[in-house]
């Protein structure tokens, strides 16, 4: 019994831990992409940003929407909204990652990789 306890944990943790995916299509024509995640900020858990990459990118904003109910304890969603850098080459495809995890637990939280696929290769002109 104690070795059967043993594995379930170790499976569940192996869980928590894996990295899921997810793709965007963004057209780079236009100046601005939004990544939306599930979240429930009443569990302690909050979305950070781990990595993506700034030469072409800027993050703008990062904002919880609430869901649109009653329910105590009901999770929403988080909106980081990036900006593509005008006069940029874009590639045809980035990766971001995102962590969920509570703050004060360091080594723990599910790994979320976004990515982001390019259409239109090219650059954003800049508007003066």
């Amino acid at each position: 019994m104690k070795i059967l306890t043993a594995v379930l944990l170790w499976a569940g943790a192996a869980i928590c831990n894996a990295t899921q995916s997810m793709i965007l299509n963004v057209n780079n024509t236009q100046n601005q992409f939004v990544v939306t995640l599930p979240a429930n900020p009443t569990t302690g858990f909050q979305w950070t940003i781990e990595n993506y990459d700034k030469s072409f990118l800027k993050l703008l904003t990062s904002r919880y929407i609430a869901p649109n109910t009653k329910l105590i304890g009901a999770g929403g969603q988080m909106l980081f909204t990036f900006q593509l850098k005008a006069g940029a080459s874009y590639p045809q495809s980035s990766s971001m990652l995102f962590k969920y995890a509570r703050p004060w637990e360091t080594n723990t939280g599910t790994m979320k990789k976004v990515t982001i696929n390019f259409n239109n290769k090219g650059s954003v002109e800049k508007n003066n």
